[in-house]
């Protein structure tokens, strides 16, 4: 097998067997926060931790990310380059306690003030754990990153049974359990990464380095206010138009979707190693357009499966009056598929150091969002967000395969995934209808499964040998 498809399934196994357990048994707690939480608890937590999301990515200015694409280009310089990101992060999190101050002085809100507590550690936690794991990652410890992953996870899933079980402390709980965790697992990747803490305060970083860095990851802070406003965005207009209480069903209704997202989590990890170390603008080998081919066989056909299983598996995993989110749940995992296939395309940007596309991409993806945010959700509710993602994700998958023809000569059948896209819009129709037309969803998954067979029958193939 080539070494770059070798180093590639090295590290996706890695990360799959960090994150597969850990990932899907604190899916399976879905049931635990629908019995405990009411709707209006659990949508006041997602809007904090939405809140928290956003203000990381201004705020760091997503230096984290030229922390992992400049350390692996400049390896002897990787303590300087951490030293910088520490800072940038620090200023960060002291301009984030500043902007809630206020916020919470004019009760624009009206929260009590131990949620602005909250956004402010939760914004530090994730900023500081994104950081370390970039940083691991660039430096080849991709092990460590997987288990600090882990750690994160059972420190949740832990949490989260002792908070809302035992202490029955509810939303206090649940959000402790969102800053605890990254935290701990960033305190683990610092030591793992087995710097002295003065390389953090004292190191300094050359001016040039320091301007190159953020001729990088400033234009990302566009993609990724973009890209907030495609998955939360229509949280907030659900909310004003909906209630509080329906924006918690909404909420819930992603966490059928994480599946899909979790399983590209675990690829992506890995691909943006690879993607930066061998990008080819001629592509050559093929190892680009093998990659994108099977990787989008793979998620289309999981795609599919999900939404069939969609229906009872709600049942298992919501409670009471959370039931309703089964009509959302299928469409964002649309919306999660597009969304990997616009991932997988911006690492490729990322490598040729071409990241004003994929922020030029992504806000042309979030006007659209809030426009069709804007016109739907008045008149069909929280379907109307849900569609509104879809659309919006599909149009940034367009703008960045055109874009990208530009970048790298990748060899795609452009028909086939169209038909396939087609398809699975007709499955979540036929979903939608009275007794859920069973028989046209299997149809509908049986043929793409036939369509993607060309791209997955090597890998079938291979495990087949393997066992």
């Amino acid at each position: 097998m080539n070494s770059k498809y070798k180093y590639l399934g090295k590290n996706t196994i890695i990360f799959a067997i960090s994150s597969f357990g850990t990932k899907f048994l604190s899916f399976f707690l879905v049931p635990l926060y629908t019995a405990v939480l009411s709707t209006t608890e659990y949508g006041t937590a997602d809007l904090i931790t939405t809140t928290g999301t956003l203000l990381v990515f201004i705020l760091t200015i997503n230096i984290s990310s030229s922390v992992l694409r400049f350390v692996i280009e400049k390896r002897d310089y990787g303590r300087n380059i951490l030293s910088y990101g520490f800072r940038v992060l620090i200023i960060g999190t002291l301009a984030c306690s500043i902007v809630l101050r206020v916020v919470y002085e004019i009760q624009i809100l009206r929260w009590p003030i131990y949620y602005y507590i909250f956004i402010v550690l939760y914004f530090f936690s994730t900023a500081l754990y994104e950081m370390m794991t970039n940083y691991l990652r660039a430096i080849d410890e991709v092990k460590e990153v997987a288990i600090a992953g882990v750690l994160s996870s059972l420190i949740i899933i832990i949490g989260n049974i002792f908070f809302l079980l035992v202490l029955k402390i509810g939303i206090i709980g649940y959000l402790t359990t969102l800053v605890t965790g990254p935290l701990f697992s960033a305190i683990y990747c610092m030591i793992s990464a087995k710097e002295p803490i003065r390389t953090y305060i004292c190191v300094e970083c050359d001016k040039s380095l320091k301007r190159e860095m953020l001729s990088y990851c400033i234009p990302l802070i566009f993609n990724n206010i973009a890209l907030w406003i495609n998955v939360f965005l229509d949280h907030y207009f659900v909310t004003y138009y909906c209630g509080v209480a329906e924006n918690g069903i909404y909420a819930v209704s992603g966490k059928i979707s994480t599946i899909l997202s979790t399983c590209f989590s675990i690829f992506s990890n890995a691909w943006t190693l690879s993607a930066i170390k061998e990008f080819d603008s001629k592509d050559k080998d093929g190892f680009f357009s093998n990659t994108y081919n099977i990787y989008g066989a793979l998620m289309t056909m999981l795609c599919s499966a999900i939404i069939l299983i969609n229906i009872p598996l709600s049942r298992f995993l919501y409670s009471k009056e959370f039931f309703t989110a089964w009509k959302y749940s299928s469409i964002l995992l649309l919306s999660v598929m597009f969304n990997t296939l616009t991932v997988f395309q911006g690492s490729i940007f990322s490598a040729a150091k071409q990241t004003k596309i994929v922020a030029i991409t992504s806000v042309i993806s979030a006007v659209i969002n809030t426009i069709c945010n804007m016109v739907l959700i008045p008149l069909i509710g929280a379907l109307g967000a849900a569609i509104a993602t879809v659309f919006a994700y599909f149009v940034m998958w367009l703008c960045r395969y055109i874009f990208s023809r530009k970048i790298i000569e990748m060899r795609i059948n452009l028909k086939k995934d169209f038909c396939v896209y087609i398809l699975l819009m007709l499955q979540i129709i036929f979903e939608h209808t009275t007794a859920h037309f069973y028989f046209g969803q299997t149809l509908c998954f049986t043929i793409i499964v036939v369509l993607n067979w060309k791209y997955v029958k090597p890998i079938v193939k291979t495990i087949m040998r393997k066992f």
